[in-house]
């Protein structure tokens, strides 16, 4: 072997060794945000839209749980009123394919009425990652909405979530309610770590059985479920 041939042979195994970088939610944090992620804080950044009165939230949060875990808690849509503050009622509505539902929701609202509202959720599986995303299709109060939960793995069977938001209300909620609305987005990160740490520890038949029906969705065909219009 010429010794030009060889050495390209020996850079072509070098670079093979060298793991393929990949985007993570962590490249999004500084060193000190990743120290108080580690440290179980809640992360929070916010991001002026233009024309939007509230800004897109973005919240991060470490669970010790696996990826799968968190997705299939919080793909028990019509659990999300047993553990989310301020949450009256959650209901699938519409099964649109096995990943796509429609729910319902009803959350408690100080001064003005109750707020109700449709949010279409969309489960994904991305690799080792999975997300969950949300678009509003019609409320009583709330002019639009749309967001995203990303779940990534950490180190020894964790995760990190990273819960984005973008909520435009109505001119009567924008206002009155728009730190409420701040401080219920943090409140909701927090009550899914909780849950899923806590199915966990303490629910595990329960969170086999969330796990088990998150795979049978995602393994299932993505065409529409004529069964259940």
């Amino acid at each position: 072997m010429t010794r030009i041939r060889l050495y390209f042979v020996c850079v072509a195994v070098c670079l093979a060794a060298v793991p393929t970088a990949t985007a993570s939610l962590l490249d999004d944090l500084n060193r000190d945000q990743r120290q108080e992620l580690e440290n179980g804080e809640l992360i929070v950044r916010e991001q002026d839209i233009p024309g939007k009165p509230w800004p897109r939230v973005r919240i991060y949060k470490r669970i010790n749980a696996a990826p799968e875990e968190v997705a299939a808690v919080f793909f028990d849509y019509d659990q999300a009123k047993t553990y989310i503050p301020d949450v009256l009622e959650s209901k699938v509505s519409k099964k649109i394919s096995p990943r796509v539902m429609e729910v319902d929701y009803a959350v408690d609202v100080p001064i003005l009425a109750d707020e109700a509202y449709t949010a279409r959720n969309e489960m994904m599986r991305l690799g080792d990652s999975y997300q969950v995303s949300w678009t509003l299709l019609r409320a009583l109060q709330t002019k639009a909405a749309q967001g995203n939960l990303l779940i990534e793995p950490l180190e020894n069977d964790t995760s990190v979530i990273r819960y984005t938001n973008l909520v435009t209300p109505s001119s009567g909620m924008a206002k009155i309610l728009g730190q409420l609305a701040m401080s219920r987005m943090q409140k909701t990160v927090l009550a899914i770590g909780q849950k899923v740490e806590q199915q966990k520890s303490h629910n595990a038949a329960e969170l086999a059985a969330q796990v088990v029906r998150l795979r049978e969705a995602l393994e299932s065909p993505a065409e529409p479920d004529t069964k259940n219009p």
